[in-house]
């Protein structure tokens, strides 16, 4: 019973490495993403002079946020206590 548990506590954080793996290289190519997209919206806001271009950044933010916090921060720390 012993030895399953310590398989089954080492098989919990294999997964959890993994997830914290394909979190990163999500947020590489998320972030060259969300640069150029705020880029491209800012200039374009600029150009036209309509700062309601700008509004897909926010949604987009919050998403870059929650990853690069499961990716780099304390996320998963405070998901498991």
């Amino acid at each position: 019973l012993e030895r399953q548990l310590l398989l089954q506590n080492e098989m919990r954080e294999r997964q959890t490495a993994m997830q914290i793996a394909w979190t990163r290289e999500f947020l590489k190519y998320f972030g060259t993403f969300y640069g150029l997209a705020a880029v491209c919206l800012t200039t374009g806001a600029i150009k036209k002079k309509n700062p309601g271009i700008l509004l897909p950044i926010l949604p987009l933010s919050f998403v870059f946020a929650y990853h690069y916090d499961m990716g780099y921060g304390t996320l998963l720390q405070r998901m498991k206590g």
